[in-house]
């Protein structure tokens, strides 16, 4: 561990402690959320959707299993620091292939530890999540909130253009099913292309950029799965247009997180910023055709109105949250719709809901296809 400077974190609401860098230095602003996984740092630093974001781990020691490089969610570390308790200078795990301190190090991302973790996500759960800065440059407070207050929100910055693949790529899946999909990609995690691949017989990633509608023109597929990913989904253009050419068409459309706030949007739902969002990996959530309660995995500060939904004609909701009862899954009555908010892949997290969430997608693409 090369590092050991003195680090001032500081949110824009002017609460702000003093820590240890042990692992990169400089300055950086980005929105600060607390996650209460007990483990997969690994998995949540490379999710794409946590781009722009620092992420407060509310387990008290992080590090003790080091990085595999197996479990990446992306290709490389997204998120713009971590903030922990205690950093664990031994990695004992027989996978691991380097320590967290020197791959954040290598990636040039910020570890923070010896801060008062628990006093930070209070602070974050009572008046939500917010911009945020860390320093080992300036460590006047009041100087440093200026620039903390004068950095860009993460509303105002298109992210997924950041964290899309930059061609499309094929995924080869189960030979024995028929049915093929192109997943939009807005940020995609491995592991649900891993799931997808179980159910469907060819995957078609494609990055929603300028040349989208060029790629998919000539692609040969079934339905439309649209993708995880960061930042504000009111601020994507351009997806409204496409996701109601698929739906006229009667092409059956899934989607988890990001995507299924685009497509409510698209339809005309709103979506609503949460005061400190779903982030870690024991959210209760119900399925209402069932009625069983599921544990899963959640990365959103978005979620589709309740309001909107249950005034709608079109659609029906079909997961609820326990926790605060925020929408966790909707239909749509009479097009072959049907997405969810949660992460049923987890990467981390618990599975629980994975084989009917992902059994739930194929039946919608393949009962269209008949």
């Amino acid at each position: 561990m090369k590092n050991n400077k003195k680090a001032l974190i500081m949110l824009e609401n002017g609460y702000y402690e003093y820590g240890r860098a042990f692992a990169s230095e400089g300055t950086n602003f980005s929105e600060f959320v607390f996650n209460t996984s007990m483990t997969g740092y690994e998995e949540i630093l490379t999710d794409p959707s946590y781009k722009g974001q620092t992420v407060l781990f509310t387990n008290p020691l992080i590090g003790n299993y080091g990085i595999t490089n197996e479990d990446f969610q992306s290709e490389k570390i997204q998120a713009e620091g971590i903030l922990i308790r205690e950093y664990s200078r031994i990695a004992s795990n027989h996978r691991s292939k380097i320590d967290l301190a020197s791959y954040l190090e290598k990636t040039n991302t910020f570890g923070i530890d010896r801060i008062d973790t628990r006093a930070f996500t209070k602070v974050i759960r009572q008046f939500g999540a917010m911009k945020g800065g860390i320093t080992t440059e300036v460590l006047d407070p009041v100087e440093f909130l200026k620039q903390v207050k004068a950095s860009p929100s993460i509303s105002d910055v298109d992210l997924y253009k950041q964290v899309i693949s930059d061609k499309v790529q094929v995924f080869e899946g189960n030979s024995s099913v028929k049915e093929k999909i192109i997943a939009v990609d807005f940020g995609i995690k491995r592991n649900i292309i891993k799931d997808l691949q179980f159910k469907f017989n060819k995957i078609y990633l494609v990055p929603f950029d300028d040349n989208f509608e060029a790629n998919i023109a000539n692609l040969d597929y079934d339905g439309v799965f649209l993708s995880n990913g960061p930042g504000d989904p009111r601020i994507v253009k351009g997806i409204d247009k496409f996701i109601k050419q698929f739906a006229e068409n009667n092409i059956p459309l899934i989607a988890i997180c990001f995507g299924h706030q685009l497509i409510g949007q698209a339809f005309g739902l709103k979506t609503i910023k949460l005061p400190f969002g779903h982030h870690g990996g024991n959210h209760p959530v119900k399925y209402f055709d069932n009625g069983r309660v599921y544990i899963t995995a959640q990365n959103h500060n978005y979620a589709i109105s309740n309001e909107s939904l249950d005034t709608s004609k079109d659609w029906e909701m079909t997961w609820v949250n326990l926790y605060d009862h925020t929408v966790e899954g909707m239909k749509h009555k009479h097009l072959p719709i049907n997405c969810i908010q949660f992460h049923p892949e987890a990467s981390p997290g618990p599975r629980e809901a994975n084989e009917k969430v992902f059994e739930d997608f194929y039946k919608t693409v393949a009962k269209q296809d008949k």
